[in-house]
């Protein structure tokens, strides 16, 4: 059961995280929202984790206690006694003791891992250090929480058993103080600190290896999508299409060698065009416009053929920059982004 409720837990967290970061912001720099970010995150991966798990963990509890001889006879015999909420038994405790223990792992390794990654300027921890970092994260967890542990195993066997079953997680816990000690709540740390910081480790370690492994084939599958135009020469496209959008640059090709900035900006914005019909799309869907021009005192005769070729209705964030020379002795030469 621990690598599918590791999948829940990574995924919420993963998904919770990134939603957070866009409404608050960057936060791989750490710091106090980056730790809050990684707070809020891990504990609805924790509550997401106990929907599922808590049935699971009824049923391995009272297999491994031997209190049923199978799983068919486990899962049967409890939907006829208890209903659905007996698959739910020790839900509060098992929140109290998760909650807490998926938190401080979570936000722990999070903690480590930022730091780790701002020191070294990289994307990805390597593997020993994911491992290192997971099972160091998950001791430290289980240190925090096993008193949690101790009760929440409590109540989920004693309400099978012929004992009076505990009324409340603060029932379970004096009761306990009162006839083993305090002491009692150590009971099977060694064995539980065994099982769960290696567990930890590697799902923490197979989380960082599977992330990176699919964002390496998500880049290439944004790379295999990228469209390139016509080659004008070495190094150039005459457009490129990627994720709906696309780019050219238009320039007054064919123009006399006299030609005045009205004639030149024509001859631009028709080869702009020309590109973008071949692209997919048109001049109605234009989104940005960058505007090189040697002469800025020519300003007014570019805008009038600019004007006079936008569809009425359509309208760009456009900037003008004067420059000092273009290609070719050029006047004029734009940039345009489009929608495809």
């Amino acid at each position: 059961f621990a690598f599918p409720l590791g999948a829940v837990q990574f995924t919420v967290f993963g998904n919770t995280k990134k939603a957070l970061t866009s409404m608050v912001g960057n936060t791989s720099g750490g710091g106090i929202t980056g730790t809050a970010v990684a707070v809020a995150s891990s504990a609805c991966a924790s509550l997401a984790s106990c929907a599922v798990g808590v049935p699971q963990e009824i049923l391995k509890q009272r297999l491994v206690t031997k209190i049923y001889p199978d799983f068919g006879t486990a899962v049967r015999t409890i939907w006829k006694n208890e209903g659905l909420k007996g698959f739910y038994v020790g839900w509060g405790p098992t929140v109290t003791r998760n909650l807490p223990y998926v938190v401080i792992t979570f936000t722990t390794f999070n903690h480590w891992k930022t730091h780790e990654l701002k020191r070294l300027e990289n994307k990805n921890l390597d593997t020993r250090t994911a491992l290192r970092f997971g099972m160091g994260a998950a001791l430290i967890g289980c240190l925090a929480t096993q008193p949690l542990d101790v009760i929440k195993t409590r109540m989920m066997t004693q309400a099978a058993s012929n004992l009076q079953p505990y009324s409340s997680p603060f029932n379970c816990m004096k009761d306990i103080i009162a006839t083993e000690g305090v002491g009692a709540f150590l009971a099977g740390l060694p064995p539980r600190v065994a099982y769960i910081s290696p567990l930890w480790g590697a799902q923490f370690l197979l989380n960082e290896k599977i992330t990176r492994t699919l964002g390496k084939m998500n880049y290439k599958g944004q790379l295999d999508k990228i469209v390139r135009g016509p080659a004008p020469g070495p190094g150039r496209s005459a457009w490129v299409k990627h994720n709906g959008v696309v780019w050219t640059v238009g320039v007054p090709k064919g123009r006399e060698r006299n030609a005045d900035i009205n004639t030149q900006t024509k001859l631009t914005l028709a080869s702009i065009d020309q590109r973008l019909a071949q692209a997919g799309t048109d001049k109605s869907k234009i989104i940005e416009a960058t505007v090189f021009l040697t002469n800025m005192k020519e300003f007014k005769g570019f805008d009038k053929e600019w004007k006079a070729w936008l569809p009425e209705g359509t309208g760009a964030s456009r900037a003008t920059v004067g420059v000092s020379a273009l290609a070719n002795n050029d006047k004029v030469e734009i940039k345009v982004t489009v929608a495809a």
